[in-house]
């Protein structure tokens, strides 16, 4: 009885390997919407045998072919950014559950975000190392090659060797540029200023803005007094300067204008 054997009893089936031909068509989808977990989906397997092969000695070509594959993504996205920034784009407008219209809408941060990925890609300063940026350059025929089989040792060695010429080359020139910082400084500059222009002129705070002291007022708070309609009431440049111009000045001038000749008296030549 024990050594019966039913139909039902058959070996479990094998777990799907990483083909040649599963690689070069996960690096292709990867390529094209940066996503790990729906490429490998997309050939049928897991986002965590995605992450073992590249763990691997044997995954070393995949693993490189992975940080290119995410930078031609990132740069898709990128291109996507900047059009939004640049031409913005449609947004449906409902007014009491109603669709009354569309508009176009536009946002700086976008732009700016666009613009940060390509001054950094430029400078070659980008979060990809340099040799991914080698492989980003032979993608195509290494991802052909890996489909084929080919471990891509002499492409990776060669990837290697021109990135740490690139190294040398970046080392010795000084990088110059805003830096992170700055650029998420500005990237929340413009996106106060533009809530401040989105804001009702009744519903912007002016609570913290003291016209005596307006010299120490930063461009937001410049922006809000001029949203609110502060500076249109009649005392306000009298408060921001209660000095008012120097009575001398006038004079000063008057003076200099008859220091000079009258310019239709000059002879001709």
């Amino acid at each position: 009885m024990d050594n019966q054997s039913f139909p039902t009893d058959y070996p479990p089936n094998p777990a799907p390997s990483w083909t040649p031909e599963k690689q070069r068509e996960f690096l292709e989808a990867l390529a094209r919407c940066g996503s790990v977990k729906a490429s490998a989906a997309y050939v049928g397997m897991s986002r965590e045998g995605a992450y073992r092969l590249r763990r691997r000695e044997e995954g070393r070509a995949f693993d490189r072919a992975w940080d290119a594959a995410l930078i031609h993504a990132r740069d898709l996205f990128a291109d996507t950014l900047l059009d939004k920034g640049l031409c913005g784009w449609d947004e449906t407008v409902w007014y009491h559950g109603e669709e009354v219209g569309e508009r176009t809408r536009f946002s700086p941060g976008l732009l700016l975000a666009a613009l940060a990925r390509l001054d950094a890609k430029a400078d070659g300063i980008d979060i990809a190392g340099e040799a991914a940026r080698e492989a980003a350059a032979d993608f195509d025929v290494m991802v052909e090659a890996i489909g084929e089989g080919d471990d891509c040792a002499e492409m990776l060695a060669r990837q290697d060797e021109a990135a740490r010429a690139r190294r040398t080359f970046v080392s010795g020139r000084s990088r110059s540029g805003p830096s992170d910082e700055e650029l998420f400084a500005r990237l929340e500059m413009c996106q106060e200023r533009e809530r401040i222009a989105r804001t009702p002129p009744e519903d912007i705070d002016t609570s913290d803005l003291d016209p005596c002291k307006a010299e120490e007022w930063d461009d937001l708070q410049w922006a809000r007094a001029e949203r609110s309609g502060m500076m249109d009431e009649p005392d306000f440049w009298e408060k921001v300067a209660p000095e008012g111009l120097d009575d001398d000045s006038d004079e000063d001038n008057d003076d200099d204008a008859r220091d000079w000749p009258d310019p239709d008296s000059r002879p001709f030549h």
